[in-house]
């Protein structure tokens, strides 16, 4: 199974309501394209939902070094962020993902 079908599965799994599943389908799929930022978008999503805060974070940050300019990525982030009560760096985040919804530069924050 290659990294597309890895996402193919976790989608649907997801669709399903398999939400650890569709964790692992993802997590596979950082595993075979670690460049594929869907990927880690979907993982750290899926991890937010299942309360691995932690390890949300981690797949969401990876995102953002991958989209260092990509609004959602610093969404994504913040919520993460804030659901762990890290709100000084999720507000950060948030900010980023303004910066970035304007076209600007939020790694320059």
């Amino acid at each position: 199974m290659n990294a597309e079908e890895c996402m193919d599965a976790g989608h649907t799994a997801l669709a399903m309501g398999e939400m650890a599943e569709a964790a692992e389908h993802y997590r596979r799929a950082t595993h075979l394209d670690p460049n594929l930022a869907d990927a880690w978008q979907s993982l750290g999503m899926a991890l937010v939902k299942l309360e691995k805060l932690d390890e949300a974070i981690a797949a969401l940050q990876k995102l953002v070094q991958l989209k260092p300019r990509d609004q959602l990525a610093y969404s994504s982030l913040s919520l993460a962020l804030g659901r762990a009560g890290k709100i000084k760096e999720a507000e950060e985040a948030a900010a980023r993902a303004k910066v970035a919804g304007w076209g600007g530069d939020p790694t320059k924050l």
